[in-house]
């Protein structure tokens, strides 16, 4: 809805520029009521020889309630000796807070939406002094599709918003709501989902995802399909006002959810003169926030009282239920960040040559009697599932018979998944044939030093910016190859002077089993400013996958 998250506009001399036209606040400190009725007071008139500005960061999707309790202060506050304050308000995302903290060009009040994500964020040196309101994150949908699903009785939970693709979220790196859908989901579903399963989670979203939550809501107003996707309950409440012809409602998960608490942050690094006084005016406009009167004004805006209540009017009417839902406990903000990183790594553009052990002994039965070429053909075939359509990648198949006198053969080259390579045949389809025709490739050593090389030489050569160029080679065994080929010492001296730290190529090395040369593997990762991976257990391999694609976003150093 237009003006729900308004951009943050700030002049070329500060990052929070004053309104036009003083509104001057004479500050006094109260009690938490907030409620002495006077009179406005002119600088200068007798009350207060000059103007004390205080400006104050906020969430766009708050700043507008904040903005106008900013105007009515002058109607609650007595004159306070010699000073009067002017409040002034900026809409401001994180990103544009973030880096003055510590300075003396920070707010001197900031409001996000959560601190929690603030805090994952980076934010430090600053101190909470309250929350102003909260706002719990619930899974919208159109109110006639969920009536058809039993609203407002009907129950869900965190992980039918991923499964089946039936849920959209917002991007969680470029919008807090889809952030905080991903650290709810994730603690949610805490020990019930293993890292591979979250990650596969993810990358199925991430082929969904909205661009913001402003999206979801303009294709409802404008009748377009949309199933559920996940929002702050002030912004149902928002669009059913905006737009009452075509309702949405609140749905929340059986589980619990996250509440943004706006909170109240007084950031370091003012200039020293004005600290203590700043200080005070801030912590006397934050005291008034906490007032009855205010609170009456942020709840009729769509938000709830920082103890969860809403306003009377709440309820069906608004499509949110009355009461305040279950809170999850609040994760740790590395968690937060941590699943930032993740689904960073999982939305890169990539370009990736998978090389893989197609040697006799990857026909060994392990486990429940599959092969160790199935196990890995199985993994493979589920990972490039998750690959984004506009993903490059290609397959070679290594061992010392594969192509005399090369060891490796090309089944697909590198390119877009999505792009048309022969008569109606995408380079998907074709990665997913020679997937499955690797079973009947294996046999010889296993020719590794050699491929090694040449697959980092390969994707080397044709080195695309913007995107993340690796190779990921999975094996079972140890070099075994001829005289004629190369020892581990030229290859690691040929691939540390080849390596560009500008141009980073990392050979991502996962060894499979027990007899898996790890040694060497670690040291021609390490070699390329990456890692290597070990699945002793044939049922590790898909996680361990996982946790290679997570490593796809490391340029280089992991």
């Amino acid at each position: 809805m237009p003006g729900r998250h308004a951009s943050a506009r700030a002049s070329p001399s500060s990052p929070w520029p004053k309104r036009l036209g003083l509104a001057v606040v004479a500050v006094a400190t109260l009690g938490a009521a907030g409620l002495g009725v006077v009179s406005v007071v002119e600088p200068g008139s007798g009350g207060c020889d000059s103007t004390l500005p205080v400006t104050v960061a906020a969430d766009p999707g708050i700043e507008p309630v904040l903005s106008e309790l900013a105007d009515g202060y002058t109607e609650a506050q007595p004159a306070a000796g010699d000073r009067c304050v002017e409040i002034d308000v900026t809409a401001a995302a994180p990103s544009d807070v973030l880096p003055t903290l510590g300075t003396d060009d920070a707010p001197d009040l900031w409001v996000p939406g959560s601190e929690l994500i603030a805090r994952s964020s980076g934010a430090a040196n600053v101190e909470r002094l309250a929350s102003v309101a909260l706002s719990p994150l619930v899974v919208a949908m159109p109110r006639a599709a969920a009536s058809e699903l039993g609203w407002p009785e009907v129950q869900l939970s965190w992980r039918d918003v991923l499964d089946g693709g039936s849920g959209a979220l917002a991007d969680p790196a470029a919008t807090p709501e889809g952030l905080a859908s991903l650290v709810a989901i994730r603690t949610a579903l805490g020990d019930q989902v293993e890292r591979a399963e979250m990650v596969q989670m993810m990358s199925a979203a991430s082929q969904s995802v909205l661009p913001s939550v402003d999206t979801a809501f303009e294709t409802v107003a404008d009748g377009g399909p949309i199933g559920a996707f996940t929002a702050l309950e002030r912004d149902v409440v928002a669009h059913n006002r905006d737009a009452p012809q075509s309702p949405v409602v609140a749905l929340y998960p059986s589980e619990g959810t996250l509440a943004f608490d706006y909170p109240a942050l007084a950031p370091g690094g003012q200039a020293s003169g004005t600290d203590e006084t700043v200080r005070s005016a801030v912590s006397d406009f934050v005291v008034f926030l906490g007032g009855s009167r205010a609170l009456e004004t942020i709840k009729d805006a769509g938000f709830r009282a920082p103890d969860g209540a809403a306003a009377e009017v709440s309820g069906i009417v608004e499509g949110i239920q009355a009461g305040m839902p279950t809170l999850l406990p609040d994760p740790e903000p590395a968690a937060v960040a941590e699943l930032d990183r993740q689904w960073a790594a999982l939305t890169l553009d990539m370009r990736m040559l998978a090389v893989i052990d197609v040697s006799g002994s990857m026909l060994e039965q392990v486990g429940d009697g599959s092969t160790r070429i199935e196990l890995t053909r199985d993994a493979a075939l589920e990972a490039v599932r998750l690959f984004p359509k506009s993903s490059s990648v290609g397959l070679w198949a290594f061992s010392i018979l594969q192509d005399p006198p090369r060891d490796h053969v090309e089944l697909v080259d590198v390119g877009p998944l999505d792009e048309q390579v022969g008569d109606g045949t995408t380079r998907y389809d074709t990665l997913v044939g020679a997937l499955e025709s690797l079973p009947d490739r294996a046999e010889g050593g296993t020719g590794l030093y050699d491929t090694v090389l040449a697959a980092f030489q390969e994707v080397r050569s044709s080195y695309q910016p913007g995107k993340v160029n690796s190779v990921v080679l999975l094996t079972d065994g140890r070099n075994e190859d001829d005289p004629d080929g190369i020892d581990l010492a030229t290859l690691l001296t040929t691939l540390t002077a080849q390596f560009d730290p500008a141009e980073p190529v990392p050979v991502i090395t996962i060894g499979m089993g027990p007899e898996a040369d790890m040694d060497a593997l670690r040291q021609i990762s390490e070699a390329t400013g990456t890692t290597a991976y070990q699945a002793r257990d044939p049922r590790e391999i898909q996680q361990v996958f996982a946790q290679a694609m997570i490593e796809r976003q490391c340029r280089p150093n992991c």
